[in-house]
């Protein structure tokens, strides 16, 4: 059974790593800055809907200047790191697919300071420090852009965030956009997807299961100050999911 409802059902992280490594390919053909939910879209138009759409209405709330410590988990190819990296003091993006991260260090509308990171790894692999940190300093801003933790178990994703909040700031806003089932926990197992053309791996869970998880930032001061649909006008058009913007802060 490849869509399973209400189970809590752990997918296999590594196959993830094909469909990825083929949406590398993709995301060139189509559009270098193209969200991987989108990828399965040729309508070019959508995806610069997307971007745009972020920038006028999501992005603000992240509150981003020039003394910014930014953590950006799950940067692709840079779609959203191009418009931190020249603003923010300091920026480090990670990401798991090695396809991406040579692509982004090859970009040359992507501003790169000395004080500018790409590193190849999951969040794992920094929170249980497999990979180092390239700074010091604590994050004061941490992103996650279009979904990441939706391919990450249960118990990872906690023990992730439990770990990481240590080396937030002790004012930090955390900027989490992330793909939401709206009535039940919706898994997807090794589900064939037409418009992917590939098996894709992924959990909705709902909006209070995410409350739920959150519940270890809640214990270290984080406060929740926006939970709602991403788009005013969903270009998505899905029936059973939503993309949902989280922003929290302390």
């Amino acid at each position: 059974m490849n869509r399973i409802y209400a189970q809590n059902v752990e997918i296999d992280p590594e196959s993830l790593k094909d469909f990825y490594k083929k949406r590398a390919t993709d995301k060139i053909s189509i559009d270098i800055d193209a969200p991987v939910v989108l990828c399965g879209d040729k309508d070019k138009s959508k995806i610069e809907a997307w971007t745009n759409f972020e920038m006028e209405h999501r992005f603000p709330l992240l509150c981003l200047d020039s003394d910014s410590v930014v953590l950006e988990v799950g940067c692709g190819t840079g779609r959203i790191s191009k418009y931190i990296t020249s603003v923010a003091d300091t920026y480090v993006g990670i990401d798991y697919v090695e396809e991406f991260i040579d692509i982004i260090q090859a970009r040359e509308d992507i501003q790169k300071k000395d004080t500018t990171y790409f590193i190849h790894g999951s969040i794992q692999d920094l929170t249980d420090e497999r990979i180092k940190y390239p700074i010091q300093k604590k994050f004061n801003r941490f992103i996650i852009s279009g979904g990441v933790l939706m391919y990450i178990n249960d118990d990872e994703v906690i023990t992730a965030l439990s770990k990481l909040v240590e080396k937030l700031d002790e004012e930090c806003v955390i900027y989490l956009s992330e793909p939401i089932a709206m009535k039940e926990r919706l898994t997807l197992n090794k589900f064939y997807s037409d418009n992917l053309e590939s098996e894709y791996s992924a959990i909705y869970r709902t909006e209070k299961e995410y409350n739920d998880i959150f519940d270890i930032l809640y214990k270290n001061g984080f406060e929740l100050k926006v939970s709602e649909e991403f788009f005013y006008e969903d270009i998505k058009n899905q029936n059973e999911t939503k993309q949902w913007m989280f922003v929290l802060q302390r």
